[in-house]
């Protein structure tokens, strides 16, 4: 599916030239469509850099998935109070399109 690195700037995009400066600390790997990239409960370890393809974020209410915000080619995606705190995340982040 996606290609990302995992690893400021204005509502999580990142320009081009810090993407390319980012990647140089980051692991790049690739995934397929419907990758859980964290799952609800789960403390954040990893900030995703999207370097190709979408992915979501979404909860589970009473047992429907609800959207909440999608991302996109240059743009970093966590649960960043989870990552930050290191306390269980209340979101799920997965991979929705191949590449």
């Amino acid at each position: 599916m996606d290609s990302f690195s995992e690893s400021n700037t204005d509502n999580s995009h990142i320009n081009i030239t810090d993407f390319q400066a980012l990647e140089i600390f980051a692991e790049s790997k690739i995934y397929p469509a419907k990758t859980i990239l964290l799952r609800e409960g789960e403390i954040a370890k990893k900030i995703f850099l999207i370097k190709y393809g979408c992915v979501r974020a979404w909860l589970n209410h009473d047992g429907v998935e609800v959207s909440l915000q999608f991302f996109f080619e240059g743009e970093m995606v966590t649960s960043f109070e989870s990552f930050m705190h290191k306390k269980a995340g209340l979101i799920n982040i997965e991979t929705i399109e191949s590449s």
